[in-house]
């Protein structure tokens, strides 16, 4: 049975909720202000919450803007439903801060149940993708420990090492990682190869479409990079929609071909698939925001003919590399070696 925060400084809505999803099998928890919204919604840790904007103590927006904040209530989805909030901005404002949907009253019952079932199938989804996620990271880890002698525990890798949202590891972690395979190549005069990959046009998905749409979107991303990685590489979320991959033992060479094989995947995936159904809805501009990602992708290899003393070095040169492949018009890998 889903659990759903119902919050409304209106005894009789509050009421009116209760029972109509109550009717839908839901389990109703009520609130009726934001700062009871926070309260509550850390110790029960509802699967949705549908919020009104306009409250006593402390509003919706003040309440969505905490609960995204937070790590341990931010992936819960939020649907405002307020009668005071009506203008397109106020919307956006919504949106921006994170929430899955907004909607006003008066309402229609049946459709504001049918949006709250969506949603929590898309939660459903996303759980199901990051537990794939985390399985395939998991076989990547295993390979990782046995051939650098242990550096992490188990628990260390699910604790510290790993992203969250995605199940590829961390951006603490990569940087360290970085920087034994450097040394690792300098020691034993080995080849390595990096690339620093980066989401085109990302802000417009989370802008268009909120920021649940935008997770699942870097979650998909995360599962091709990790089904078109070799168990050596080492992949990770630097940070928004930009990831890394180390690519242990790989030459200039072998490391554009990877980078370019993992461009093409990324390209070629379908982003529209059941959990964004609804977007049929939407104008075929915007669709096509999602249909058509791309990446753009920037390579490192040591060792080249330019100078790299420390693992900064290729993290810099990946970033350089990056930025000419976004200048060149997105959607391309440049090598380091093609930059001068």
């Amino acid at each position: 049975m889903p659990k759903i925060l119902i919050v409304d400084d209106n005894f009789d809505m509050l009421e009116t909720l209760e029972h109509l999803f109550s009717f839908y099998q839901f389990d109703v928890i009520k609130a009726d202000n934001g700062k009871k919204c926070i309260e509550i919604a850390e110790k029960q840790m509802p699967d949705v919450i549908l919020l009104d904007a306009y409250m006593p103590v402390m509003d919706g927006f003040e309440a969505c803007k905490i609960l995204k904040k937070k790590r341990k209530t931010r992936q819960i989805p939020i649907v405002f439903l307020t009668a005071k909030y009506l203008d397109p901005e106020d919307k956006a404002s919504g949106m921006q801060l994170g929430a899955d949907d907004y909607m006003v009253k008066p309402f229609n019952s049946k459709e504001l149940v049918n949006r709250i079932k969506t949603i929590l199938k898309k939660k459903q989804m996303i759980s199901t993708l990051q537990e794939e996620n985390k399985d395939l990271a998991r076989q990547q880890a295993q390979i990782l420990h046995a051939t650098s002698g242990g550096l992490m525990t188990e628990g260390q890798q699910e604790n510290t090492a790993i992203d969250p949202l995605t199940g590829l590891y961390s951006k603490k972690y990569i940087l360290t990682r970085l920087k034994e395979e450097f040394h690792r190549a300098l020691r034993y005069e080995m080849p390595l190869s990096f690339l620093m990959i980066d989401v085109d046009g990302f802000a417009r998905i989370n802008d268009n479409f909120g920021f649940q749409a935008g997770d699942y979107v870097l979650l998909k991303m995360a599962n091709i990079i990790l089904t078109n990685t070799r168990l050596s590489d080492i992949a990770a979320r630097f940070e928004g929609a930009n990831f890394l991959v180390i690519l242990p033992q790989t030459d200039a060479q072998g490391g554009y071909f990877e980078a370019e094989r993992l461009r093409i995947a990324l390209g070629q995936t379908n982003y529209i698939d059941d959990f964004l159904l609804d977007l049929k809805n939407n104008k075929q501009r915007k669709r096509s925001e999602i249909d058509n990602l791309t990446v753009s992708i920037g390579i490192a290899t040591y060792p080249t003919e330019n100078e790299i003393g420390t693992e900064r070095d290729l993290l810099k040169i990946a970033r350089q590399a990056l930025d000419r492949a976004k200048q060149a018009g997105r959607n391309k890998t440049k090598a380091f070696e093609k930059l001068v």
